[in-house]
């Protein structure tokens, strides 16, 4: 999972066109040691934590979900969504009611749809 985990992050960070100097300074992380860092979470060598992971996807432009995906499929449909304009995420929401057999949303615990226990 860090490999996989480290490679979303590479992708991303070329796809932003930064150095991984740049993404670490552009996160907070002290300039002597941002480009160390950032290699060390690309590699998978370190892991960093949801506050430094919430850092690294706004100054990303991706979703921190994009990074935690159990599968690159799922990854890139995560990161193709948060891109899309609302019209097309409604397009997307309304294929997804029409397919046979799928639930109609996932089952969130505060669905606005379903009354609270």
């Amino acid at each position: 999972m860090d490999q996989q985990w480290g490679a979303r992050l590479r992708r991303a960070r070329l796809a932003a066109a930064l150095s991984q100097r740049k993404l670490g300074v552009g996160i907070g992380l002290d300039e002597s040691a941002a480009n160390a860092r950032i290699n060390r979470y690309e590699t998978g060598i370190h892991r960093p934590d949801l506050l430094t992971v919430r850092n690294i996807a706004r100054e990303l432009g991706v979703p921190v979900a994009y990074f935690y995906a159990e599968s690159d499929e799922l990854a890139d449909l995560i990161y193709r969504h948060e891109r899309a304009s609302a019209s097309v995420r409604k397009s997307i929401k309304k294929l997804l009611e029409d397919v046979p057999g799928l639930p109609a949303e996932a089952p969130l615990k505060h669905s606005p749809n379903k009354p609270r226990e």
